[in-house]
């Protein structure tokens, strides 16, 4: 399957969600749309998000959106998008979440299935508590009518094969008990993308899976992967699933990189010269947008025109003229990059029709050594696979005493990934309160003469992430005088000093452009903060290229009257507000040039 879009990276407002997304379904409004729609919930975008919390009919309170993380609300937006296949809502487990937590949030996961088939089951009810609904309620009861109700996958998550299988074997019970198992369809696999690189572990994970599925029913209930595809296509059928969805394609095009159909190997298109065929792209698909003979884009006229600047007048001029402008050039290398995927897709369908699959897999997996190892972790669980591989003589792929051993790098639960030399431990519990320098008794340090204002990371304590990692390495003998002080989407500002508090060490939050109340909260937080000790500094300096944290911390530098935001925000002119310019050298640079002249 395509990955197409995330509506809340589209611009998309309040306003014109209500008044123009949902007033027609995608095949309404898109005549030319032959395919199937699948629509997720949005469940880790959401669960991200301080604004779409509990509805106010269930306690929470009013959002602008009118969209809330209920099971009624996100059917209701499901359905008025025209959803052919919904994934419910869940409730996503990050890595290194205690284990309280975990189980919690995969019983309200399993409990937000239910409810969903049960809604669909009566659709008066959807609407209920929910005045938005009211089209979809109605639009819902003619599908059922008319026996085209949406198909229902049951969205999963688990970091091992034990806690997938007690979820899939959970819910198969809960649905069997409440009688509403007629829209349901499978599962669909989530919070695989961080794990693509982990064979071994996502191989568990999909076996915990189809293992608690009873074989009477294994030809009936679908298994779809999130954001996995590709070269682990044919080995991942092989294991029982059936439907994938990636945007690698699209990443990877982000990064001017084309891959190579025969290798899967990712080549930026400046490096791409020596992989060409006289002088055209390697790629053989005669369909292909970008190298096909139909393309009319040579190799030459794509680097040029990736590697070109065009000032904002030059694209203007030739949009009007109707001429291609880089991000035609961009999507041409994705539309490539996605062929790649797509032919692997169809490659094995085929294998799948003629009935060898198991052939196509044994002579993949000997071109490719990550697919070999996820083939052998896969018979530690599945004797059958391993009989079928020593009938088809695939001696060098049967696995070995060695990989037994390889168990003891496995968690308790019986698969995933060792986490005992972790230190940090999540929990979802934090809330803006569980922590705020504002509150403590509390002074900066007074050797520190300049404060250096940056976002925060995902990693923690922050300072050894990358993004934060990267400039202390740069710093180098200016560090002495520096005070780095961390823009926390959930708590504000946070001193260097107090990074490894439980709290700081334990939340896990990125603030967003929905999120107002929260940004109003960090801004005012950061802005107290520089009124209070801003007169301890003899500089305020700022690095942030991140749209949302960008935004606070200038507004809460002009709010504190403290200097001229546009003089001590860098980058001063960023080429765009994303994660690339804050490792860009020359963004970097401009920083520590500031610093010299000012330390």
């Amino acid at each position: 399957m395509f990955q197409a879009m995330s509506f809340t990276d589209y611009g998309v407002s309040p306003k014109n969600l209500n008044d123009f997304w949902r007033s027609e379904t995608f095949h309404e409004r898109f005549a030319d749309l032959d395919a199937p729609v699948f629509i997720d919930s949005g469940g880790f975008k959401l669960m991200n998000s301080n604004t779409f919390g509990q509805a106010p009919v269930e306690g929470g309170a009013k959002n602008e959106w009118g969209l809330y993380t209920t099971p009624k609300s996100i059917l209701g937006l499901q359905i008025d998008f025209g959803a052919d296949i919904i994934a419910t809502l869940d409730y996503p487990i990050p890595p290194k979440l205690n284990e309280e937590e975990k189980v919690e949030r995969m019983e309200r996961s399993i409990d937000s299935a239910v409810e969903c088939l049960k809604i669909i089951e009566e659709p008066d009810t959807l609407s209920e508590g929910f005045p938005k609904n009211e089209a979809a309620a109605e639009r819902l009861k003619q599908q059922k009518r008319d026996g085209d109700e949406p198909g229902v996958y049951v969205a999963l998550h688990g970091h091992d094969y034990e806690t997938v299988n007690w979820y899939v074997g959970t819910f198969l019970e809960r649905i069997e008990e409440a009688n509403v198992e007629q829209s349901f369809e499978g599962f669909a696999i989530g919070s695989l993308v961080p794990l693509r690189s982990s064979i071994d572990v996502l191989i568990d994970i999909v076996q915990g899976a189809t293992d608690a599925i009873p074989s009477s029913r294994a030809d009936e209930i679908g298994i779809h992967v999130f954001g996995v595809g590709g070269k682990q296509v044919s080995l991942l059928s092989l294991l029982g699933v059936d439907t994938f969805d990636c945007s690698t394609h699209v990443q990877t095009a982000t990064y001017a990189k084309y891959t190579l159909p025969d290798t899967w190997e990712t080549v930026h298109i400046n490096d791409l010269e020596p992989y060409l065929n006289d002088g055209d792209f390697p790629c053989m698909l005669d369909h292909c947008t970008l190298c096909g003979p139909e393309s009319g884009v040579d190799y030459n006229t794509l680097v040029e025109e990736l590697n070109m600047d065009l000032s904002y007048d030059e694209r203007q001029e030739r949009k009007d003229n109707g001429d291609p402008i880089k991000s035609d050039y961009y999507a041409a290398l994705a539309r490539h990059n996605f062929e790649v995927y797509n032919s692997e897709l169809q490659r094995v369908r085929d294998q799948i029709q003629q009935g060898t699959l198991l052939e196509y897999v044994i002579d993949f997996a000997r071109d490719n050594p990550d697919i070999k190892k996820g083939l052998k972790q896969a018979q530690l669980r599945d004797k059958k696979l391993r009989r079928d591989l020593e009938e088809k003589e695939a001696y060098d792929l049967v696995a070995g005493p060695e990989l037994t051993s390889d168990q003891t790098k496995l968690s308790k639960w019986g698969g995933g990934v060792d986490e005992s030399t972790e230190t940090r431990s999540i929990s979802l519990k934090y809330n803006p309160s569980s922590f705020n320098i504002l509150t403590q008794r509390y002074e900066p340090p007074a050797d520190k003469r300049v404060l250096l204002l940056v976002p925060c990371s995902q990693k923690k304590p922050y300072s050894e992430s990358r993004t934060h990692s990267v400039l202390e390495t740069k710093l180098e003998d200016k560090r002495d005088l520096i005070h780095k002080v961390t823009l926390s989407g959930m708590y504000g500002p946070v001193p260097e000093e107090k990074e490894r508090e439980d709290p700081v060490l334990g939340y896990e939050y990125m603030l967003t452009g929905e999120d107002t109340e929260q940004i109003n909260l960090v801004t005012e937080r950061l802005q107290t903060y520089l009124e209070t000790y801003g007169d301890h500094y003899d500089e305020i300096v700022a690095y942030v290229a991140s749209a949302e944290y960008r935004d606070v911390i200038e507004t809460a530098l002009e709010e504190s009257d403290v200097g001229a935001s546009d003089e001590i925000v860098f980058p001063r002119n960023p080429k765009s507000l994303q994660l690339t310019e804050h490792f860009r050298n020359t963004n970097i640079q401009e920083l520590l040039d500031y610093l010299d002249s000012i330390i």
